[in-house]
């Protein structure tokens, strides 16, 4: 019987994980317009993109946002962006719970060229995040305070919560 659950267990790992999706449209700005992202002065640029034809930029302090369908923060296996800013200022990004409850962190620009973040550190414990926005920098230095936005990704993997126990379902059929 043991080689019986030998044959079948991999036709059950097809079955049980699906694979990780995007939560985001349009992360890359690959569409050429800022849908389904709102913002109150962004706009789409095509002269240094991180990778791709396109990336968001802004002059001064103003945000760019997307919400999307609320996800399970257990869930979520990564959260990343790229940022250039010419002047080596700040970024913010607020991680939305709710319309109303949010948390923000400001991240340091250390570099004049593009640096990746990984922001999955920064969710919280529990609950359902359900919208990202950045936010660009003013009032710096002597040079326009320029700030640029390319390869958002939020990795949603409905499997990463599941997989402990499902390891210890399978692993108990075969203890005798």
């Amino acid at each position: 019987m043991r080689n019986l659950y030998l044959f079948i267990t991999p036709v059950l790992f097809s079955f049980i994980f699906a694979a990780p999706v995007e939560l985001l449209l349009n992360p890359g700005f690959e569409d050429g317009v800022l849908t389904p992202w709102t913002t109150n002065d962004w706009t789409i640029d095509s002269a240094d993109p991180h990778s791709g034809t396109y990336c968001a930029f802004v002059e001064s302090s103003r945000w760019i946002m997307q919400e999307f369908t609320p996800a399970d923060v257990n869930k979520i296996a990564s959260i990343t962006f790229w940022c250039m800013q010419p002047e080596q200022a700040l970024f913010g990004v607020n991680l939305f719970y709710s319309p109303s409850d949010y948390d923000q962190e400001i991240v340091n620009i250390i570099t004049p060229g593009w640096v990746e973040f990984d922001m999955t550190y920064f969710l919280r414990s529990t609950g359902h995040l359900q919208a990202i926005k950045f936010w660009g920098y003013s009032g710096g230095g002597g040079d326009p305070d320029y700030s640029f936005l390319d390869d958002v990704s939020i990795i949603y993997d409905e499997d990463l919560a599941l997989q402990s126990e499902t390891f210890a379902s399978i692993k108990a059929a075969f203890v005798e």
